[in-house]
């Protein structure tokens, strides 16, 4: 009696089961039949004749177009905007469609969705590498070597390598990975070199990934999104190799971040010398075992590219945004190392980055972003206000009684952890990492600065909550420099426009 009693109640289950599928099903077909409706009627009114449901099919199995550019290994990916698609480089959008570029970099990044990866052809590498003044190419690829190159060689040793000229390096390798190769040897860390690392954390999965990559090439680059743990990976390394070592950043601001995150989470703060990329002359004599170049995408600038010379034995280089708008991405690869990248969906999937509330108000000027700003500074949360302007951001100082962080500033770093709220120029932009952040505001910035834009979004992803980003803009601002905020597009966040 029992086993039937069971068998009745499984049945009686199974069938609310089966009801309840039908009945999801049915809602389903209902649905489709809604949306079906609403599309012809939209047609109708369009005055399109025809609509043949067997397109509408293939073009969900495939809703976006692939295209050439007039540059070899590179693509144009048009996707409508209804489509939540993402896929390396915003370069326009429409109120309809999001055109993204797909080239190379954006294939070493890592940032290429599984799905799309078969599409793009990209051509054969010619199979050289770089290493001690020479071009190893094998019997078979040296005399294309020499043709395509000679420019950056000087004569040809024996049959399987050519000397490059002196001074040319660099420059040769820029070249080379333009051209769509990777050309770096591996150049092992020696063990000698290394020690236990004595650090106050313990790195990631992805990050030890990163780690042996670099111990197995001497030399990266490390593209991972903001808040992923670049800094955290390279004082790891400074640790763990005995020497003197270097560290190269843009800012004062984050000299002073660099210099607490060693001394509060390592032992080796006396090991290492953290100095801006302005400050060549102060080391250019100098040897170490390790340079990191900290927002390496400024390394490849006129200004700065000689820091590239210091004599090192292994180099690291750090961006979340390695590009650069004056064509020289190739060097950040070139003056770094081997890429390493890992993509945001990634991220996200693994918890390290939370997609944050973003809203945009678009107001008449100035005045009327000071009183919005009045109004959202009631909700009291740790905050940084983002102004470019020196003359707007004292204004905004003296009025709400909040510190001014500019490049006048002493104790940069102490100052905004302090501040519950405060006001900060460019100085804060790149790297600056506050984990009691809970907003970003942007009042004031640099034009349609898509990198600056999402150097400041980054902020907030160095919190421990969910924050919230609030660009303020004028209307103006908004038909001018709007293409700013394709950093936030590309990435799949949504932006909330108030008028």
């Amino acid at each position: 009696m029992d086993i039937i009693k069971k068998f009745e109640e499984t049945k009686e289950i199974v069938g609310k089961a089966d009801r309840r599928l039908s009945s999801m099903i049915k809602g389903l077909q209902e649905l489709q039949d809604t949306h079906r409706e609403k599309l012809e009627q939209v047609l109708e009114a369009s005055r399109i004749s025809q609509f043949n449901e067997e397109e509408l099919k293939n073009f969900l199995k495939e809703p976006y177009v692939i295209l050439p550019t007039k540059r070899p290994d590179e693509w144009w990916v048009v996707v409508p905007k209804f489509i939540q698609m993402q896929v390396g480089w915003l370069e326009r959008s429409t109120e309809s469609y999001n055109i993204f570029k797909v080239n190379k970099f954006i294939n070493w990044f890592g940032d290429i969705p599984a799905l799309l990866k078969d599409k793009f052809k990209f051509k054969p590498e010619l199979p050289v590498k770089v290493y001690d003044g020479m071009v190893l190419t094998g019997k078979r690829y040296q005399d294309e070597t020499w043709n395509r190159y000679s420019r950056f060689l000087s004569r040809r040793e024996g049959e399987d390598r050519i000397r490059i000229k002196r001074g040319a390096e660099f420059r040769l390798i820029a070249q080379i990975i333009d051209d769509g190769t990777l050309p770096f040897l591996p150049k092992e860390v020696e063990k000698g070199d290394l020690r236990p690392a004595q650090v106050k954390f313990k790195l990631r999965e992805y990050q030890e990934e990163a780690r042996q990559m670099f111990l197995k090439y001497g030399a990266i680059g490390v593209y991972w999104a903001y808040s992923a743990g670049k800094t955290y990976l390279g004082l790891d390394l400074c640790s763990e190799l005995k020497g003197d070592k270097l560290i190269v950043v843009p800012t004062l601001t984050l000299k002073e971040q660099w210099e607490k995150r060693l001394s509060e989470l390592t032992e080796v703060a006396n090991e290492v010398d953290v100095i801006t990329y302005h400050s060549f002359e102060k080391v250019r004599k100098n040897e170490y075992v390790l340079a990191i170049y900290d927002e390496c995408h400024h390394l490849p600038a006129n200004t700065f590219s000689r820091l590239s010379t210091i004599r090192a034995k292994y180099r690291l280089g750090l961006s979340a945004t390695p590009y650069r708008e004056d064509g020289r991405t190739d060097y950040i690869f070139a003056l770094t190392g081997f890429p390493v990248g890992l993509n945001w969906e990634a991220l996200i999937k693994l918890g390290v980055i939370e997609k944050p509330d973003i809203r945009l108000y678009i107001l008449q000027d100035s005045r009327a972003k000071a009183e919005k700003l009045s109004d959202l500074l009631v909700d009291k949360k740790k905050t940084i206000i983002f102004c470019d302007s020196i003359k707007f951001g004292n204004e905004i100082s003296k009025r709400f009684e909040i510190p001014f962080v500019s490049g006048e500033s002493s104790k940069r770093l102490e100052v905004i952890e302090e501040a519950e709220t405060s006001v900060v120029s460019r100085v804060g932009d790149e790297g600056l990492s506050i984990k009691d952040i809970e907003r970003i505001i942007e009042i004031d910035f640099l034009f349609g600065s898509r990198r600056q834009e999402g150097q400041r979004m980054g902020r907030l992803f160095h919190g421990e909550k969910k924050g919230e980003h609030i660009i303020l803009m004028s209307e103006r601002e908004f038909e001018d420099h709007s293409k700013r905020l394709y950093a936030i597009y590309e990435k799949g966040f949504k932006i909330q426009i108030i008028r």
